[in-house]
């Protein structure tokens, strides 16, 4: 028995296991490495027709950069891209502005840092860390929604299709109106049996639908749960229409989410031209088509005299027109637009695809009116600040130009052009054509933008903390626990390289600067399990253990402390992850991938070293632990 308790056990790893902490070592070191060799301002255009770049554009494209006295310093070709490099943020910016202007109708020119990562990392898929927007800097939006005038719409639907409905049901109403989130079907008096064969009809084919009735009128509403969902959806519209903006915008690591019930906040890290950014993200342009009234008396409207179903409205040169009001093709319809030029002008014009089921209405009415006059109008929408009692609210304001009209030549169908605008015109109205039709009106109610420079400073001093924090911890362990210190020291670097390493492959994985301060919080709470062991192996070596034993015992037993203390952190950084946004989110998420990587650097890692340094020794009588 007493032979058996004094028995000193072997702290030996097989083979295979030091080789498996080195290989993974190895490995977190090669995909951390990338991070060292910085970036380059860069531009990467490609053709949007998905045509090769020959050599013939490339030297065109240098010549004008040359002639424009804008610098480059490298130039990239791949077969359906190209790169160029720029020494400075300012000159890659004055490069996309006269590209833009030049080749903007042919090719998307996409703003860029471009790692300097050499090829052989390249090849095995080693990246740099994905910077958040406080560190490259960049735009950052928030847009609101106005989801009443999406209710509202979706109400004037519903009362299109009840006229439609209703009279192919040979139920004669005196009118259908939409107000606000009601739609109120009017009869005239003393005619009951239409209004319960209205009442039925509706409740049958519309169960969405709440009626009340009120002398003749039946007046139709939401129900809560049918309101919701419309609100729900037009938010989540608005998100994929402005993915969709921003991949137009070619604008790499964006973030577009939901905030709250209306609100959608939008990163776009490495992005400088703001105008752009907001002409483009807070744009609620689209195209709908009507018909000239040819009929209608100008002078007459101007005058007031508008005739029923008509409306006045203005070209961009303010003159005058009156059109129909019934929209024969909303901009829904539209899935495609790119600029081009027209052949007999040379002018831009926005060559547009059509398809859905209203293309087939569209192509009746162009064919009946051949000899007429058609409008195509823009319809924008922006906000104005008014005080009301004393309190700013904001009011949308719905501007409503022809920016063409001309004479149907022939019937129409899924394709056709827009005339009558610039080259910048073309480009912007393309590309919000292209992008999608927003269900409802947004606004930009906060803007921020960060410098490069400043991202910069904030990498700077981000690295400074982690430094410094660093080597606070490292001198206090070597002062404090001796060689251990220098074990723990160790661990605690390379634990720094894996998580680097897992932040650089790990997909949707950003840094930010919340993320910074969850591995400086990190680095004190992995040398925190080593303070664990290590006060064990004293305690064990002062209780008159052998100091092979003591080593045993301390990593034994300390393990089960270790694993409840970091379980209960890493729960709390869970909940945090699934809870928060955005900066929280980045803290959280550098917070979990820390304590995974802690504990096995603190536990297995630290120990391997400890058995190559200890555990060949039999008749081992002291260690270097301090005190």
């Amino acid at each position: 028995m007493h032979n058996a308790r004094n028995k000193v056990p072997v702290n030996r790893f097989p083979l295979w296991k030091y080789i498996l902490i080195l290989l993974i070592v190895v490995v977190a070191f090669i995909y951390a490495l990338p991070n060292i060799f910085g970036e380059t301002p860069s531009l990467q255009l490609s053709p949007k027709n998905g045509a090769e770049i020959t050599q013939t554009t490339l030297t065109q494209i240098e010549t004008d950069l040359k002639e424009a006295g804008i610098p480059f310093s490298a130039v990239k070709q791949k077969k359906y891209t190209a790169q160029f490099a720029f020494s400075d943020v300012n000159d890659q910016i004055k490069a996309q502005s006269l590209l833009d202007e030049k080749l903007g109708s042919k090719m998307t020119i996409a703003l860029m840092l471009a790692a300097n990562t050499p090829e052989w990392l390249r090849a095995i898929g080693a990246s740099p860390m994905s910077l958040g927007l406080d560190l490259r800097g960049g735009m950052y939006f928030v847009l609101e929604a106005d989801l009443d005038t999406a209710v509202k719409s979706n109400m004037e639907n519903y009362a299109q299709e009840l006229r439609t409905k209703l009279r192919e049901q040979n139920i004669r109403y005196s009118g259908i109106i939409a107000k606000g989130n009601k739609v109120i079907v009017s009869f005239r008096e003393n005619n009951e049996t239409l209004q319960n064969q209205a009442t039925a009809y509706i409740k049958k084919n519309f169960p969405s639908l709440a009626l009340t009735h009120k002398a003749n009128d039946i007046t139709i509403s939401l129900s809560e749960t049918a309101l919701q969902t419309i609100k729900n959806n037009a938010v989540s519209q608005v998100i994929q229409v402005m993915r969709n903006r921003v991949n137009e915008l070619g604008v790499a690591e964006a973030s577009v989410a939901r905030a709250g019930a209306n609100r959608v906040v939008i990163e776009l890290p490495g992005v400088q031209d703001a105008a752009r950014a907001k002409q483009v993200l807070g744009g609620t342009a689209t195209v709908r088509f009507q018909m000239v009234n040819e009929k209608a008396d100008v002078q007459s409207a101007l005058a007031g005299n508008i005739p029923i179903g008509s409306g006045l409205y203005y070209t961009s040169k303010k003159q005058p027109l009156v059109l129909h009001n019934r929209v024969i093709l909303s901009g829904n319809s539209v899935v495609d637009a790119n600029v081009g030029y027209d052949q007999e002008t040379s002018l831009p014009v926005v060559q547009v695809k059509l398809s859905g089921p209203d293309v087939g209405y569209f192509s009746k009415v162009t064919g009946k009116n051949i000899g007429k006059l058609m409008a195509t109008v823009l319809v924008q929408t922006t906000f104005d600040k008014q005080m009301v009692h004393g309190k700013e609210i904001t009011v949308p304001n719905i501007s409503k130009h022809v920016i063409s009209y001309a004479t149907i030549q022939s019937q129409l169908g899924n394709n056709f052009q827009i005339t009558g605008l610039n080259q910048r015109e073309a480009q912007n109205l393309s590309l919000l054509i292209r992008s999608g039709a927003l269900p409802t009106p947004v606004q930009i109610v906060q803007e921020q933008q960060i410098g490069p420079t400043m991202g910069a400073e904030n990498i700077k001093m981000g690295a400074i903390s982690i430094v410094i924090a660093l080597l606070l911890v490292v001198l206090f362990m070597l002062a404090y626990y001796r060689f251990f210190g220098l074990i723990a020291n160790v661990a605690l670097i390379l634990n720094l390289f894996m998580i680097v390493g897992i932040m650089s492959i790990m997909p949707g994985a950003t840094l930010s600067l919340p993320g910074i301060a969850g591995i400086v919080l990190n680095l004190g709470m992995a040398i925190d399990a080593n303070v664990l062991i290590f006060e064990r192996i004293r305690e064990e070596l002062r209780n008159g253990m052998p100091p092979q034993s003591a080593i045993h015992a301390g990593y034994e037993r300390a393990f089960a402390t270790i694993v409840d203390s970091n379980l209960t952190t890493l729960i709390v950084a869970v909940i945090l992850f699934a809870i928060g946004t955005g900066a929280v989110k980045g803290f959280a998420v550098t917070l979990m991938i820390g304590i995974v990587t802690s504990m096995y650097t603190s536990i297995t890692v630290s120990r391997g070293m400890t058995n190559l340094v200890y555990g060949r020794r039999r008749n081992l009588q002291k260690i270097s632990i301090g005190i």
